[in-house]
């Protein structure tokens, strides 16, 4: 079996490829970076390091990695061959892999290929869906014939490495992939072996993205107004930990509320994902964390989502306000969205600032509760 994958990241080498090879596939890689390329084609294929195993090595062979900008036709080819197609780019970059992965479905059409999964595994709701949507505005109205796009859930900690001067990812022993299996090709088919397949995946999304995602980006903005450069000593700090937790808890009651999960389940989580957090030997960024601001803020994603749903169904939400808050201070002259962010509060001001990224309108308590913090958090 041939599987294309997009993207040679943290969560593409470290969780994807991994599911790939284990699911039996011959398993091609799509990058742009030149460098990485070539050692994994000198290589023909890479290492990733377990942590919790001692970093013990295990190898992921690969039959070739191309450049979608130096060979966009081989990359049409091994779409043509492919049985899966699988993306981890990224989710702001998934409009850049948009028109050379539609060309390779197009060619895949006129081969006389079968439809397609292809699997979007990005850290992002509806995932699956961004990218159809891509297809979609570049003309292909008929992508549904072409191609099956099912939403996912990705959740594996993943951090580049550096070993023998050479690019390698270390990464957790605990992994969950979950599928929307009704968007499937076929619904009963299971086409990475390992994944989770649901006819509810509104609710995995939501725990992943709003506890896990949300719990670290409100760390990160927090830890980051405090000075911190690395999450490792965030998560040293009693007094913050105990503020980190409290914004998870909010989040728990709100999916407690929704989806019925046991509040002991979702603590039990909560208390799984802080250990994981604490990992020792692990160094992550504050800068990694915190990037793209704009996206984390926006509706229904993992600072405003919970927050605002928390605030329609009366449940307690003030640490989650504050999390809202302390990224709308989030300057990294590196990070574009940070720029743009930055630009328009002094173009502008905070409080057009939060309806113009969040949607959170003004008038409104939640909207008063996001300035009172936010000028609380300045000094």
């Amino acid at each position: 079996m041939q599987a294309l994958h997009f993207g040679a990241g943290s969560i593409g080498r470290g969780f994807i490829g991994d599911l790939l090879n284990e699911s039996g596939y011959d398993i091609t890689f799509v990058d742009t970076n030149h460098a990485l390329n070539q050692q994994m084609n000198q290589q023909h294929g890479y290492a990733i390091y377990i942590i919790e195993q001692n970093y013990q090595q295990k190898f992921i062979p690969l039959r070739e990695a191309l450049s979608p900008l130096e060979q966009p036709e081989a990359v049409i080819q091994r779409c043509v061959e492919a049985d899966l197609i699988t993306t981890a780019v990224w989710a702001d970059n998934l409009p850049k892999i948009a028109p050379l992965l539609l060309a390779g479905l197009r060619a895949r059409q006129q081969a006389g290929k079968e439809k397609i999964n292809v699997i979007v595994c990005e850290n992002a709701l509806f995932n699956g869906q961004i990218l159809r949507r891509e297809c979609i505005r570049l003309g292909e109205e008929n992508i549904d014939q072409l191609a099956a796009f099912p939403d996912t859930a990705v959740d594996r900690m993943v951090l580049t490495a550096s070993r023998a001067g050479e690019s390698v990812i270390d990464v957790g022993v605990d992994r969950e992939l979950v599928i929307d299996r009704c968007a499937l090709c076929d619904a009963d088919a299971q086409p990475l072996l390992g994944a989770i397949y649901t006819d509810n995946l509104q609710k995995y999304l939501e725990r992943k993205l709003y506890i896990i995602n949300g719990g670290h980006a409100w760390a990160g903005f927090v830890g980051h107004l405090r000075g911190y450069r690395t999450m490792q000593p965030i998560f040293a700090e009693p007094a913050l930990v105990a503020e980190i937790k409290q914004s998870m808890r909010e989040t728990a009651r709100l999916l407690h509320h929704k989806y019925a999960f046991s509040l002991a389940e979702l603590d039990e989580y909560i208390g799984f994902v802080i250990n994981r957090f604490c990992t020792p030997g692990v160094v992550d960024t504050v800068q990694r964390v915190c990037r793209s601001p704009i996206r984390k803020l926006a509706a229904g994603d993992r600072l405003t989502g919970p927050c605002e749903q928390a605030e329609a169904a009366g449940l307690p939400n003030e640490y989650l306000i504050k999390g809202i808050a302390a990224a709308l201070h989030y300057f990294d002259p590196e990070d574009e969205q940070s720029v743009i962010l930055q630009t328009y509060i002094a173009e502008n001001t905070v409080s057009q600032a939060i309806t113009h990224f969040t949607g959170i309108k003004e008038n409104t308590r939640l909207h008063a509760r996001i300035l009172f913090h936010y000028a609380g958090l300045m000094s």
